[in-house]
């Protein structure tokens, strides 16, 4: 069971802006798949929620600067930390572009400084989504909403992201997983990823 870990903020006001992005495609994801699973577990920072094939959801309920706080209440639950995939927005990634990571660092991340102190490592799992070309002030710019040229570009994110949930599902290999997922061909046109791994 891989468990992913969307970081964000909670709450309406958040769900629409750049550092929300990770957890916009998730429920982007279920909503096509009709999934509005009941949570199977809560924790003072994060709900636990089963989705399909292999794969649970850990949201924390949080602000981004303290998601770490639900990776650490879920792995003293028996959650393994290897087993979370985290998935956060990447300013230095353009739109439309994705990279997967087994460890490093947070890059200036707070979300992901919280779980890298809070589980106390940087060998995690992580999904890295553009959305740069960032903009100065930094703060405003991950807290600002999408404009509408972006929006086609996010709805261009659905199907790669898909195929990523798949291949993710059906692997113990994230290596390979890697291999397949951070050429830009796969997030430019899946099909063409899916022909040229033949």
């Amino acid at each position: 069971m891989w468990t992913l870990v969307p970081l964000g903020n909670p709450g309406p006001d958040y769900q629409d802006t750049r550092h929300n992005l990770g957890r916009l495609l998730l429920q982007r994801w279920m909503a096509d798949r009709g999934l509005a699973p009941a949570p199977a577990k809560r924790f003072p920072s994060g709900t636990l929620y089963p989705l399909a094939d292999g794969l649970q959801a850990l949201v924390p309920t949080t602000y981004m600067n303290l998601s770490g706080q639900a990776c650490a209440q879920a792995a003293a639950s028996g959650l393994y930390p290897r087993r979370m995939i985290l998935l956060h927005d990447d300013k230095d990634l353009p739109l439309g572009t994705g990279r997967f990571r087994l460890d490093g660092s947070a890059g200036g991340h707070n979300g992901l400084s919280s779980v890298f102190e809070h589980l106390g490592t940087q060998e995690l799992a992580r999904l890295r989504l553009g959305i740069g070309p960032f903009e100065r002030p930094l703060a405003d710019f991950v807290l600002g909403h999408w404009t509408d040229p972006e929006w086609d570009r996010i709805d261009a994110l659905d199907a790669p992201f898909a195929r990523f949930l798949d291949l993710l599902a059906g692997t113990e290999d994230l290596g390979a997983l890697a291999n397949r997922v951070n050429p830009a061909a796969f997030w430019a046109d899946p099909g063409l990823e899916s022909q040229t791994s033949r």
